[in-house]
């Protein structure tokens, strides 16, 4: 005869078990059973496991450099005076030959292209860019005046900077490209001055 403090007792100890089954990371199935009092024919018991995958989602982005390092592009215009022609060098009242004709100007060297990667494994990776205010604001060039070429399977999102669309990169396969920016434009009616923004380009996995 099972005594109230033995029941009590068995069911801390069937606790206990299934507690210790959990933590340790166990699974826990149902039970049945089937019975034939006639000891004849077929019986059966089933239990059932439910089986749980999650995959973390996650989406990569590199324009450049890695890390925290933010790459600069730089663009110096070039001045020609003509009539010579005479490339203007750092100092003041220095002679010229200057035959009264505006001189020549070019956007300057265009810088080398960067390399860009993206990689997700959503059902879907798109890219976006925003370009921000230009300090100063105006005699600069315009966003429009910067193209882009992409060379690889990652296209730009837009031809050029005043036209920042979305681009679209497949789920789980690297996509990487070189995007070579191009400064073009009328320089010769940008004035003097020290022009600068931020290009920012987001990755979203979907």
């Amino acid at each position: 005869m099972t005594t109230p403090l033995q029941t009590v007792l068995h069911r801390a100890a069937a606790l206990a078990l299934g507690i210790g089954a959990l933590a340790s990371g166990s699974a826990l199935a149902e039970s049945t059973y089937g019975y034939a009092s006639s000891g004849t024919g077929t019986v059966t018991a089933t239990a059932r496991v439910n089986l749980s995958v999650t995959i973390p989602k996650l989406i990569l982005l590199r324009v450049g450099s890695a890390n925290t390092v933010v790459d600069t592009l730089s663009w110096t215009s070039t001045y020609s005076i003509p009539a010579t022609p005479t490339v203007p060098v750092a100092g003041n009242n220095t002679a010229v030959s200057w035959d009264a004709n505006a001189p020549t100007v070019t956007a300057g060297t265009q810088p080398t292209a960067l390399s860009v990667t993206a990689w997700t494994n959503a059902g879907a990776g798109t890219i976006n860019c925003s370009v921000a205010t230009w300090s100063p604001a105006t005699g600069g060039p315009l966003n429009s005046n910067f193209t882009i070429t992409s060379t690889g399977t990652l296209p730009h999102p837009g031809a050029n900077l005043g036209a920042c669309a979305s681009t679209s990169f497949p789920s789980n396969s690297l996509a990487s490209s070189t995007w070579a920016y191009q400064l073009g434009g009328t320089p010769s009616a940008w004035t003097a001055g020290a022009y600068s923004t931020v290009v920012t380009y987001t990755a979203t996995g979907v």
